[in-house]
């Protein structure tokens, strides 16, 4: 491994929830290289719209955009001169910081590709089906385990021991995804306006695919429940796509909020750090509110990244059945089973001691 190491780039693109998980990351990594005794400049390199979510991390220097849909654009139109021209300045952008090692933790040849054109001379990261560790000088398995973050923290522990002569244990491994004090103050001022007061029970129904979806009878049937036992107003989190489907669920119970299109990533953040309680599906808010040690409840099923976590106050809930998780390959003809069967009442069960006061 290089000594004197001081520029380190860090790879993780996207998406929201593995940017939460592998946040602990950064830390990990200055740990490991401060082994040296020279002081160490982390950079994450991430897409464009996740830069928020990133920068205010306090183990991260500075923040490089990939502007993926920018590069997109231009290959759709077909200006290949102009795309060739955004891509190799770039990789000049890239090179200028005069990177000595790039630890990539997406595992997919895009990640492993930039952390090939950054002129790092070690690179470390994790193998593929996309063969992406033939452009690696370290490629490392993924773990099959329980435990969140787990792939995150075996890569901070192989990093730990190549750069410790005593080969002595790392420290714990922990999340950190942090808002700015400004998208904390902008979120205290939206919500208010919205007449949601403190304490309050958040809830993130919404995902990226139909199969880590909640029926939302279900969510119905929750929050009915919720609202007959507690007064504690209930924030349906969700990004502007989800804006109808979450005012839906407003219809039926008084002090119900949609705050879905209506703030950004970054003050979701912020909301999820003052809310009291915790309800959702596979989705980074919940694996967010698990970080933060929020009393969560985490509904999962086709995919069920994890089970075990640091936080005692979270509850994972799941159908243990022959085909799950089957994660982006279903084969029950989209009834979702996995899903339909972990009942509004189970889920109430392990939210009612935390708002029972």
């Amino acid at each position: 491994m290089p000594k004197n190491v001081q520029q380190i780039l860090f790879i993780r693109l996207s998406a929201i929830g593995d940017i939460v998980m592998a946040s602990g990351l950064p830390s990990s990594i200055k740990q490991s290289y401060s082994q040296y005794g020279e002081p160490v400049e982390l950079t994450w390199l991430v897409e464009a719209p996740y830069v928020a979510l990133v920068k205010s991390q306090p183990y991260v220097d500075h923040v490089i955009a990939w502007p993926k849909n920018e590069w997109r654009a231009l290959l759709k139109a077909k200006k290949y001169w102009a795309l060739f021209k955004t891509i190799k300045a770039f990789r000049k952008q890239l090179r200028e910081k005069n990177f000595k090692v790039a630890i990539e933790a997406q595992g997919l040849l895009k990640s492993a590709f930039f952390a090939y054109v950054s002129g790092a001379s070690q690179r470390i990261g994790f193998k593929s089906k996309e063969n992406s560790q033939r452009l690696l000088t370290l490629a490392l398995d993924k773990p099959i385990s329980q435990q969140i973050s787990s792939e995150y923290r075996h890569l901070a522990k192989t990093l730990y021991s190549l750069c410790s002569a005593e080969n002595n244990n790392s420290q714990g491994y922990e999340m950190c995804i942090r808002s700015s004090s400004a998208a904390m103050q902008s979120a205290i001022s939206k919500t208010s306006h919205l007449g949601l007061t403190e304490p309050f029970i958040a809830i993130a129904p919404f995902t990226t695919r139909p199969q880590k979806h909640w029926p939302s009878e279900h969510w119905q049937n929750l929050i009915h429940r919720v609202r007959n036992h507690s007064s504690l107003p209930i924030a349906i989190l969700g990004g502007p796509g989800d804006a109808a489907k979450a005012e839906a669920l407003t219809f039926e119970c008084n002090g119900v909020i949609s705050l879905a299109g209506k703030i950004s990533l970054e003050e979701s953040v912020s909301v999820l750090s003052l809310c009291h309680a915790f309800v959702g599906v596979d989705t980074g808010l919940t694996h967010l509110a698990t970080s933060y040690k929020k009393p969560t409840v985490a509904i999962f099923g086709s995919t069920r990244p994890y089970t075990i976590t640091d936080n005692a106050y979270t509850h994972v809930l799941f159908k243990d059945m022959p085909c799950a998780p089957c994660k982006r390959k279903p084969t029950c003809n989209e009834r979702f089973d996995c899903m339909t069967l972990v009942t509004p009442e189970q889920a109430f069960n392990q939210l009612k001691p935390y708002i029972s006061h």
